[in-house]
């Protein structure tokens, strides 16, 4: 029965999402149901510590909300919410746009197009370690280095697609899924990006990368590609770009959090929402020392808050309702039902790994956001990882990648509505072109993680 329920609400959940409805109001729902359901069918007879409980098992299921809510918003949801007032503020006072700009410079007089195309998209990856917004980097890359591109001779749709997929795997101190593994596993963040993420990044970068400049350049022979001059978009002179010195500001937390530790100076304690209010701190001098208007500096400082303030409203909200999920399938028995079916086959610990990356793909397509299906699943992992014998955590980065490439085969997805509708071309064209580098990032992923973890 609790199987059935399960099923039930998962394709309902599914369902939903697909059409649309808020991810928070879906999956606090569906927890509060299976919650319910677990209590009726005998599977659990609290929903929090009886101490602590309403006395009214109803109430207690709303209790549960309430603590979960209290310990993310003070806890992993405020270092979300800092990293991205951080990258918010740096939109603001032209950082961002500075470190593109400069960046993409020696890119633009070289003449082998599809040579500048798979170097751009290097270089995209290296700043989505510093700008954590797939959106916010792909729409300053489209209006900066998507131009240089179609006058070099790529099609829009191929220029799009290395644009797109610029912030191909979330990683780094910013990256919220980041926060959510390293929380849960109890790993520091700047140890889990060194230790586990960096080398499977790398790797996976100079591989999609190859992938990029023999795909892109294939379809566009196929489809006949005729190369066309356009000079620039209506938005590429829109963006204001700070002064040259400002493209060091978006790397503070980054050396914040990697100087202050055991790759560092381990004797000073840093932590991400100390390093990300260390660096606005000096942003706003660099302002001060730039305009010498204390009113006007003063007052930047509402961006970083406005970009606390929307990121509780989209991901606090977010994780809070993945959790109340994941805490609904635990009630139901369905994780330890999980273990004990894998074990009847005796499947490896690693093998279950990648089966749980390609549903988190598959989730992530079809949801539009890798975000969504990782703190939804993300909190069962450790226990069924641990009954198994595997690492929790080379499971979780096997999500975490699935969840990130999943997002750039999906045709709903922010980042890729927001390229293909600057480009002027379909999603569904966007997605054909990054299809085949993005399964080979899915793939290459999953062989470093086995051979590296």
């Amino acid at each position: 029965m609790n199987l059935l329920l399960c099923a039930i609400v998962i394709l309902g959940a599914g369902t939903l999402v697909i059409k649309k409805f808020k991810a928070q109001t879906v999956l606090l729902l569906g927890g509060l149901i299976m919650m319910l359901g677990a209590y009726f069918l005998g599977y659990t007879t609290e929903f929090v510590d009886a101490k602590k409980g309403t006395g009214m098992m109803f109430f207690d299921a709303f209790e549960w909300i309430n603590n979960t809510t209290a310990k993310d918003a003070a806890g992993l949801g405020l270092m979300i919410m800092t990293c991205t007032g951080f990258a918010k503020y740096m939109d603001h006072i032209g950082a961002s746009s500075r470190l593109v700009t400069t960046a993409i410079k020696p890119l633009q007089a070289m003449k082998a197009p599809y040579l500048v195309l798979s170097l751009t998209f290097l270089v995209n990856m290296f700043m989505s370690l510093v700008i954590p917004s797939a959106s916010g980097l792909a729409m300053l890359m489209m209006v900066t280095i998507f131009p240089i591109l179609v006058r070099l001779g790529v099609s829009p749709v191929g220029a799009a697609a290395a644009v797109a997929t610029g912030h191909l795997l979330d990683i780094g101190p910013a990256s919220a899924t980041s926060l959510l593994v390293s929380k849960t596993v109890g790993l520091g963040v700047e140890e889990y990006f060194v230790g586990y993420q960096l080398k499977v990044y790398i790797i996976c970068g100079i591989v999609t990368a190859v992938a990029h400049y023999i795909w892109q350049q294939y379809m566009d022979k196929k489809s006949g590609h005729v190369p066309s001059e356009v000079v620039h978009t209506e938005a590429q002179e829109e963006v204001a770009v700070g002064p040259l010195v400002y493209l060091v500001l978006p790397f503070l937390p980054l050396v914040f959090m990697l100087g202050f530790s055991k790759y560092g100076i381990a004797g000073i304690k840093m932590n991400v929402n100390l390093a990300m209010f260390l660096s606005l701190f000096i942003a706003m001098v660099f302002e001060f020392i730039r305009f010498r208007d204390f009113r006007k500096v003063a007052a930047s400082i509402q961006t970083f808050f406005k970009g606390m303030g929307d990121q509780f409203t989209n991901t606090v909200t977010l994780i809070v309702a993945g959790e109340t999920f994941a805490f609904g399938l635990t009630s139901l028995g369905i994780v330890n039902e999980f273990v004990a079916f894998i074990k009847t086959f005796s499947i490896q610990a690693d093998i279950v790994g990648v089966i749980v990356s390609g549903i988190i793909l598959v989730l992530s397509i079809v949801m539009g956001s890798g975000v969504a299906s990782m703190f939804a699943f993300s909190p069962l992992v450790p226990n069924f990882a641990k009954e198994l014998g595997g690492n929790a955590i080379t499971m979780l980065l096997g999500m975490q990648n699935a969840a990130s490439v999943g997002r750039l085969l999906s045709p709903i997805s922010a980042v890729m509505i927001a390229v293909a509708g600057v480009a002027n071309i379909s999603s569904f064209d966007l997605v054909k072109r990054t299809a085949v580098p993005v399964l080979i990032t899915f793939i290459t992923s999953t062989i470093c993680i086995l051979i590296f973890h």
